[in-house]
């Protein structure tokens, strides 16, 4: 009962660390996917503090593949969000491959994988993968991204004339006021790239497609970049009209410097001077305070003073490059100064790196030897309760074998009538237990000191019990096979005439044991064997003398009437 209540609770105790394991495994890995899942709706949004989160993960090796290929994917869209470089997201493609194998997120796949070739200046892979994805995807407005998509590489690319066709393709489809405004704007812009006059329709129609629909914001956009066209084809005075347009509808837009510069050049080639002063210095004053806030274009910056320089010549005025040469200095003192905080901030980077990586090898090690205790731990305790569970076996077994011994000494001494046995056979049987007990050594000591509590004689039987002191070295064989011969109607000599070639000694000695009527306890006692070891030797005796399996081997044997 208690080695089965002790099984019993080490089955328990198992369980209980296994279910354990499990859900601290499981909240560990609910809590990665969540930070991670927290993400998604940053990504439009807030997409640089998505950035922080996805950093800020400790451990992303231990994250499993799932986990892995969300954090790649996610990290891979703020970073296209906010028109950062997608070179350096070396897993993107894995995740790519993983999401499109899991049939998920299939046309966003396709259009990663697009924005990704196209940073790795493989545009023409950038395409192919577009392409691959036009002959997969149904949806309708997923097909209009990658339309547009692909007019971007084209457009890239200065493929003006396939970029239009692949928007006119896209403008096929059914969209919502802003998609037609803006596609019917890229479309005006790339054929305005190759010259073509059908980009004016196109220009209108998006101007008054953002009107209709209230995106003020918009329609100025593209009325800025419909004015410029106008202006590169010398048309000045409707380039000047639509920027008039524009200050009117956002007053706030039309004192920045992009949309003042543009009308100051409109203004020269008109040849009036003086209006063109006054919208080149109002656009020095935006563009200057717009470099006050960290927004400064060089380009911008380039053009407003060559306007200046051209009209102050024109006006007769001393014409100079010294602010303008100011300005460069200006720039190229805080390009040195942001590229000298760049390489600190690298070997800042670097160095936490560094120390992160030490980090992660302590921590390594920490586990390591954290795991080496808990298994040695694991292992003496298990060793233990091994040990404990032999010695209460050993103990149990002695038990019934010293039972088994005392049993036989009650039985010699008494010798009762047992059932199906005559009472001449059972007192053959009681008479030769008694001799072999007292080869061992038991009957002696049973009539020298004939009491209850006899130390002597428990001694002697569990050291026979337990294998302390040998059996071989206490019975005589020589003397008891003569008295089985008396008492079994010559027993041994048959047996030998028979089996001698076939039998070894030991088999011999259980078959004569057998034949005096020892159970398989009581030979197993006597011989110091264990019980298997002695069904596994009546299987060979069996074998040797021809008996069935499970026949009698003393009926057998004395089947032969030698």
């Amino acid at each position: 009962m208690f080695l089965k209540l002790t099984t019993i609770n080490m089955k328990l105790t198992k369980i209980f660390l296994l279910c354990l394991i499990s859900i601290l495994f499981s909240c560990k890995e609910n809590l990665n996917e969540g930070v991670i899942s927290d993400t998604d709706t940053l990504l439009v949004n807030d997409p640089k503090r998505a950035i922080a989160i996805l950093d800020s993960l400790e451990q992303v090796s231990s994250l499993n593949e799932k986990e892995r290929m969300h954090l790649v994917w996610n990290r891979a869209l703020a970073h296209q969000a906010l028109g950062l470089s997608l070179a350096e997201d070396d897993q993107l493609m894995e995740a790519i491959v993983y999401y499109r194998t899991e049939n998920e997120k299939v046309a966003d796949s396709y259009l990663l994988e697009a924005s990704y070739l196209n940073w790795k200046d493989k545009e023409e892979d950038a395409v192919k993968a577009i392409d691959k994805g036009l002959k997969e995807i149904l949806d309708s407005a997923k097909r209009v991204q990658l339309l547009v998509a692909k007019a971007g590489v084209l457009e890239h690319q200065r493929k003006y004339d396939q970029a239009a066709g692949v928007l006119k393709e896209a403008l096929t489809y059914g969209m919502s006021k802003r998609q037609l405004a803006i596609l019917n704007y890229k479309l005006g812009l790339n054929l305005s790239l190759q010259g073509d006059g059908h980009s004016e329709y196109y220009y209108d129609k998006g101007i008054r497609l953002a009107a209709e629909n209230g995106d003020t914001a918009l329609a100025c956009e593209i009325m800025r970049n419909y004015a410029d066209y106008l202006a590169n084809n010398g048309q000045y005075s409707r380039s000047n009209g639509i920027f008039y347009q524009i200050g009117q509808m956002m007053p706030q837009a039309a004192e920045l410097s992009a949309i003042q510069m543009s009308m100051a050049g409109n203004y020269i080639n008109l040849h009036r001077l003086d209006s063109a002063r006054i919208c080149n210095d109002r656009a020095i004053k935006s563009e200057t305070e717009l470099e006050t806030k960290g927004f400064a274009n060089i380009a911008r910056r380039a053009e407003l003073e060559q306007k200046r320089f051209l009209l102050d010549y024109a006006s007769g005025k001393p014409v100079s490059s010294v602010e303008f040469a100011r300005f460069f200095d200006s720039i190229m003192v805080d390009m040195q100064a942001k590229e000298n905080t760049l390489a600190r901030r690298q070997e800042t980077k670097n160095r936490l790196l560094a120390a992160n990586y030490e980090l992660k090898l302590s921590k390594q090690r920490m586990g390591w030897m954290l795991s080496v205790a808990m298994l040695l731990l694991i292992g003496g305790g298990m060793g233990g309760y091994l040990y404990y569970r032999n010695r209460i076996r050993q103990l149990a077994e002695a038990e019934d074998r010293i039972d088994t011994l005392t049993r036989m000494l009650e039985e010699a001494q008494k010798a009762p009538v047992e059932n199906g046995k005559n009472l001449t056979q059972v007192e053959d049987e009681a008479f030769f237990k008694k001799i072999l007990l007292q080869q061992l050594g038991i009957i002696r000591l049973v009539a020298s000191i004939p009491t209850n509590q006899n130390q002597a004689l428990l001694k002697r039987i569990s050291g026979i019990s337990g294998g302390e002191i040998p059996t071989d070295s206490l019975l005589i064989w020589s003397d008891l096979y003569p008295v089985i011969n008396r008492l079994y109607d010559n027993f041994h000599a048959r047996l030998l005439s028979q089996y001698a070639d076939a039998l070894t000694e030991k088999e011999v000695q259980i078959c004569c044991l057998l034949c005096a009527g020892f159970s398989t306890k009581e030979i197993g006692v006597i011989t110091q064997q264990s019980d298997a070891t002695i069904y596994v030797r009546k299987t060979s005796i069996r074998k040797k003398i021809g008996a069935a399996e499970g026949q009698n081997i003393v009926a057998c044997i004395n089947s032969f009437k030698g």
